[in-house]
């Protein structure tokens, strides 16, 4: 028997759940029996009609979720095979049974909705609720989301398992491009700038440091989020801190091939893809104590308090005065564990699971 995805989220995601969402549509192969985009078959081809369809998604979502009444006469989705999710929020316009499989990341819009848009963390929420009467499948991104969403939602489900981000091959190659004003030595950090994503504190805590009197930069490269305004004011006006905004791939490229290190004190993390990949460019990585981030990189990491300046602080002349020893030592360490996440093991589990759900079915 087949499986058919949901894979509504292409039509307006364009972070890591839409490049692992295509993975995992590929690696099924004739697994997949169709995929559905919101109400349509097929992907609208054009940038217009898919901000259009992801629209109209998007509003049957919200009615379905503060206005039912609205689509009464419209029923939910009830494909003939079991359902892939690929996104939790998905499930709000289906009739979930406890045959489907759900992919979760995390469960931050319900925990910390503080760092996401208004209503957000109704909307999963609502999601959740719908999961938990249904008890499908599921499958989470890290053991940290698992043991977090079942610490919320109880523990019987058809399955739960965990199968991590695959690497995206090839991310290291390719051309690079020096971004103007910047020189090493610098420290980095990827990933869109917030609240969320802790900027302000690794703001204050590289000024705390005294790298800057020392000839040391702190660039932070990414879009914003909620909080993005206090993050990017404090770093026009600290010395040595550059955020420049998006950068191309070249220039990620140049970035993370010339940073001495990698610092990531995010407050809340569904899997944490920029340590994967500082890994992979060779960098040490400062990350946040007892999360998800740790899980990751292991032992490998360095590990900091992200509520604390000083504990930041005292990471990053860590990395700043790291011997090429310890240096080599971690690198080494941690690029042994980039084996979790081969593309072909992971996916390959994706085959299997996926294989013995619908066999059962």
């Amino acid at each position: 028997m087949q499986v058919d995805v949901d894979f509504s989220l292409a039509l307006n995601d364009r972070t890591g759940k839409l490049f692992l969402g295509r993975d995992i549509i590929a690696a099924l192969g004739d697994r997949v029996g169709a995929v559905r985009y919101g109400r349509l078959r097929a992907c609208p081809a054009g940038h217009l009609a898919r901000r259009i369809a992801g629209r109209l998604t998007h509003e049957e979502t919200l009615a379905r979720v503060f206005r039912p009444a609205l689509l009464a006469p419209l029923p939910a989705v009830r494909e003939p095979h079991p359902t892939l999710h690929l996104d939790p929020l998905s499930v709000v316009r289906h009739r979930l049974e406890s045959r489907d499989i759900v992919l979760c990341h995390d469960v931050g819009p319900v925990t910390h909705p503080q760092y996401y848009a208004p209503k957000v963390d109704r909307l999963y929420a609502h999601a959740y609720g719908l999961i938990r009467q249904a008890r499908p499948h599921m499958v989470f991104v890290s053991k940290t989301s698992q043991r977090e969403f079942h610490r919320l939602y109880g523990e019987d489900y058809a399955s739960s398992e965990v199968i991590y981000i695959p690497t995206r091959p090839g991310v290291t190659e390719g051309p690079e491009q020096q971004p103007a004003g910047i020189e090493a030595p610098f420290l980095l950090t990827v990933g869109s700038i917030g609240d969320r994503k802790n900027q302000a504190r690794c703001i204050a805590a590289f000024a705390a440091s005294g790298l800057a009197g020392e000839g040391w930069r702190y660039v932070l490269v990414g879009g914003d989020e909620p909080g993005a305004g206090a993050a990017r004011q404090l770093a026009q006006r600290t010395p040595g801190v550059t955020a420049p905004g998006y950068a191309t791939d070249a220039e990620l490229r140049w970035l993370y091939r010339h940073a001495s290190g990698f610092v990531l004190m995010s407050l809340m993390e569904g899997f944490g893809m920029p340590v994967i990949e500082a890994t992979e460019y060779g960098l040490p990585c400062l990350v946040s104590a007892g999360g998800i981030l740790t899980e990751i990189g292991g032992a490998t990491m360095l590990e900091a308090d992200p509520l604390n300046v000083t504990s930041i602080a005292a990471g990053m002349r860590a990395i700043a005065g790291m011997s090429a020893g310890e240096r080599a030592r971690r690198v080494a360490a941690a690029a042994e564990r980039l084996g979790n996440f081969e593309p072909a093991a992971v996916l390959g589990r994706w085959r299997s699971l996926i294989g013995g759900i619908a066999g059962a079915a």
